[in-house]
């Protein structure tokens, strides 16, 4: 009976602690080349578990910064629409008070009432504006035409008061739209005296009539509508700088999220450096000591 070695016993465990310091070695070697401290789940199941928490938070993130991109471009082309809106109401009331100064004729009334007209032919185009095939003003019946109606006659609305609304952050929502019916015919709807298109009519009519209290009636109404415009419009930019405000805490966020993921995953390489030199350090040791055992004979195990 030969004996090689003193213990098959102290064999054995030096063997196990060899396979152990070369798992670690090549674990460590994988950290190096991915920069990865965890390059499978196996390797630390909490701060696994944590990335994908941090990476689910990123993403969910990313998407509400993509809603309230589409929700500010609406509601710039929203705001844009509704400041011509403005303008032209400015416009109007200008034309209004030359139409009561005692000093225009009936001739020069007729010439202010077809630059009413081409007003009125204008707003209703605004209130029919479409922004990537989507009617702006038409509530939540966005391919349907909102205003439509005769020169002569009453403007009508086939849209609806319903609002378009995106998710922004958790619990949180903004209104994408303004209702045609909101900014065109006002608290009072449609044929009253905040109605925009009967007002600007009226003042046509007025002009072409020569009638200075049809004239002094619509230049009022225009009055209070541009008001009401003019706060919807504020409104409009309010809630985009409400928007662009979330966004920058949005980003702040996954700013800081990322650094906490990136503390988790990536690799810390002077810790891993020092353990792959401390393994290479053991398994050359280890190694050594497993080839003079294994030299050993009887003669010289028994000296």
């Amino acid at each position: 009976m030969s004996i090689r070695m003193p213990s098959s016993i102290q064999t054995r465990q030096m063997l196990l602690g060899l396979q152990r310091t070369q798992d670690r070695l090549a674990q460590n070697s994988l950290r190096i080349s991915s920069g990865q401290r965890i390059t499978s789940p196996g390797d630390d199941p909490a701060g696994a578990a944590s990335i994908l928490d941090f990476g689910n938070s990123i993403q969910a993130n990313d998407q509400f910064q993509k809603q309230a991109d589409t929700a500010l471009s609406y509601l710039k082309s929203s705001e844009d629409v509704v400041g011509s809106v403005t303008n032209s109401l400015t416009r109007l009331q200008q034309l209004g008070q030359q139409g009561l100064s005692g000093t225009s004729g009936a001739s020069g009334r007729a010439a202010m009432a077809a630059e009413v007209d081409s007003i009125r032919t204008n707003l209703i185009a605004l209130s029919n504006t479409q922004v990537q095939g989507k009617y702006l003003f038409a509530g939540t019946q966005t391919q349907t035409q909102p205003f439509s109606g005769p020169s002569a006659g009453p403007i009508t609305y086939a849209g609806d008061a319903g609002l378009i609304n995106l998710n922004v952050a958790v619990g949180t929502s903004v209104a994408t739209n303004i209702p045609g019916s909101t900014v065109f015919f006002g608290s009072g709807g449609q044929g009253s005296s905040t109605d925009l298109f009967k007002a600007v009519t009226d003042l046509r009519d007025g002009l072409n009539a020569n009638s200075t209290a049809q004239i002094q009636t619509a230049y009022t109404n225009l009055q209070g509508i541009l008001s009401s415009v003019t706060q919807i419009q504020t409104d409009l930019g309010g809630r985009q700088a409400g928007l662009t405000d979330l966004q920058s805490m949005l980003s702040g966020f996954n700013l800081t999220l990322q650094g906490l993921q990136n503390n988790v995953q990536d690799t810390n390489y002077p810790d891993t450096l020092t353990q792959v030199s401390s393994d290479t350090t053991v398994q050359s040791a280890t190694l050594s000591t497993l080839a003079k055992t294994n030299q050993q004979s009887l003669f010289n195990y028994l000296g």
